[in-house]
């Protein structure tokens, strides 16, 4: 029986040893790591067990042995969490780990009260040292470990194998394997004889199988793998700061490109460095929105891209990436010297002909409100509350959309009702409510204007443009809860800038004059426009319309 402990012994110390030297220490898992660690404990433990040769050295073996049964179940239930993609509360991991020491400190009183052993003696097993017992109240709480444990691991692989995609398969079938074998193996090594410990040959088994899920854990690990293949190709340059600009680090193609860096000491502040300064101008300008950066060193030219750094969805500084981008900038340069005459004049040409449509496009929208004789000067007033209500989100940063953005929704505000030139003018100019046949045909006038807007300007304005110029159009008229026309749409379906020309939409008709109505108050015009946050407009849109108030309204008293 000794050379059994002993073989186990040395084949869980050759697991660890292939853990500590086999793999890449930075992405090798510490829970894999630490349960090698404690089974080689365990292992030489029962190993010592079997060769001690009075009461109190096998005592201190079998305290040796509980390293294992202690902590080995607890850090495989939170490596087995990990695995599935199951987030562990902090406080519960300090609950399961707390758990296990006090277990063991119970332990640890063997050989001193009856708590966890009521009594002790040494017996033989075939050649090697047993250490008899009866079991103490306390040892009821080490079943939690053994059993409660295993019930929750294998309820959580179950599951994972049902209803989660994200896990790796065979991972998921190598912890069922591991926990299957533990509990077969545990029930056989009891049917054969309670004093042969079966634990040695589990730990040793067990072993190689984490051996598999650390190999299969690297291969996932997508993270990983790029940066080891960024490493390998060393053609990208990489600063790190923290939230605080302090220098944290580079590579060499980045000491390469900025030689001033090695001036800089890690975990203090740059000071004196210009070149290096600059970087976190592009720091700074990144945080008011800005991503990408250029940067030229002599003949060389470089392409730099700014990221936040995360951990637990915390950002805690920021790495600046710099790629060689001397090739593609020397041909642009190349290609425009010959190009530059010829593109003057495409885009006078291109100027002017979108100046003729914009004028067109203008004109039918006045033309519309001409026929329409309930919204006299709704489209400019429309467009003017748009303009207040992009600078309130700029001004604020309250969304992140993009420049473009807020200048494409400025200009397509006021092609929002162009449909209507289609609308017969029965219906149109009818002073009176609507009847319900008539409010029908009324509504198509939202998809004829997206189809009238498409038609205009696909093909000749920018893809972003049209897009936003259509949704406005076709989409303004819908409401967060689904009741709008003419899709129905609901919630955050319906397009931001839809959602944005609803609010000023609505509002310009609450507080102008119609011919079927006297303009409201803006007291009653804002508690409808609030009570509607939510139902009719995005609630999320409603801090920029509290923040747009005062402008609105002074807009208003000034317009009349």
């Amino acid at each position: 029986m000794i050379a059994y402990y002993l073989i186990t012994a040395v084949l869980t110390f050759i697991n660890l040893m292939i853990f500590i030297f086999s793999f890449d220490k930075k992405r090798i898992s510490a829970y894999f790591t630490f349960m090698a660690l404690l089974m080689v404990l365990a292992n030489g433990g029962y190993l010592a067990l079997a060769l001690s040769t009075n009461l109190q050295e096998a005592v201190l073996a079998n305290k040796i042995i509980y390293l294992g049964g202690c902590f080995v179940p607890p850090i495989l239930l939170i490596s087995i969490c990990v695995i599935c993609n199951y987030k562990v509360a902090d406080w519960l991991r300090i609950v399961i780990y707390t758990y296990s020491f006090l277990v063991y400190a119970m332990v640890l009183t063997i050989g001193h009260n009856h708590l966890y052993y009521s009594e002790i003696f040494l017996d033989k097993f075939g050649n090697s040292t047993v250490l008899g017992h009866e079991y103490g109240i306390g040892h009821n709480c080490f079943y939690v470990i053994v059993y409660g444990y295993i019930v929750v691991e294998i309820f959580l692989l179950i599951y994972s194998l049902k209803k989660t995609h994200a896990v790796p398969r065979k991972s998921l079938y190598a912890m069922i394997f591991m926990e299957t074998i533990n509990c077969v193996l545990f029930v056989f090594g009891r049917k054969i004889n309670p004093a042969f410990e079966i634990m040695p040959f589990m730990y040793v088994i067990d072993g190689w199988i984490l051996l598999y899920m650390q190999r299969r854990a690297m291969l996932y690990n997508i993270e990983d793998c790029v940066v080891s293949s960024l490493r390998k190709q060393e053609t990208y340059g990489y600063i790190v700061f923290d939230n605080h600009e302090n220098y944290l680090g580079c590579n060499n193609v980045a000491r390469k490109i900025f030689p001033e860096i090695s001036e800089c000491k890690v975990d203090l502040p740059v000071k004196n460095v210009p070149k290096v300064e600059e970087i976190l101008g592009w720091i700074r300008e990144y945080d008011k929105g800005h991503e990408e950066f250029s940067y030229e060193n002599g003949d060389s030219h470089y392409q730099c891209n700014i990221e936040r750094i995360w951990y637990k969805e915390k950002a805690y500084g920021y790495i600046v990436e710099m790629q060689d981008d001397t090739d593609r900038w020397n041909y642009m340069n190349l290609l425009s010297s010959y190009n530059a005459e010829l593109e003057d004049q495409v885009k006078e040409k291109t100027e002017h002909i979108v100046n003729i449509q914009s004028q067109v496009l203008l004109g039918m929208a006045n033309m519309v409100e001409n026929r329409d004789g309930n919204t006299g000067g709704h489209i400019k007033r429309t467009s003017d509350v748009i303009k207040i209500l992009v600078n309130t989100i700029q001004e604020n940063n309250m969304l992140p959309l993009e420049i473009t953005f807020f200048e494409d929704i400025i200009k397509a505000a006021p092609m929002h009702d162009l449909g209507k030139i289609g609308i017969d003018d029965r219906i149109l100019k009818k002073p009176g409510k609507l009847t319900n046949e008539e409010f029908a045909i009324m509504q198509t006038h939202a998809q004829k204007s997206a189809v009238l807007v498409e038609s205009i300007l696909k093909g000749v304005e920018e893809e972003h443009f049209v897009k936003v110029a259509i949704n406005v159009a076709k989409h303004h008229h819908e409401k967060w809860n689904g009741t709008g026309y003419p899709g129905h749409l609901k919630g955050e379906a319906i397009p931001i800038e839809a959602r944005i020309m609803a609010i000023a939409d609505v509002y310009d008709a609450l507080v102008s004059k119609r011919c079927y109505k006297e303009a409201m108050s803006f007291e009653q015009a804002f508690e409808i426009m609030e009570k509607s946050m939510g139902s009719h407009f995005d609630p999320k849109l409603e801090p920029v319309f509290l923040l747009s108030r005062e402008k609105l309204e002074n807009y208003y008293k000034n317009s009349v």
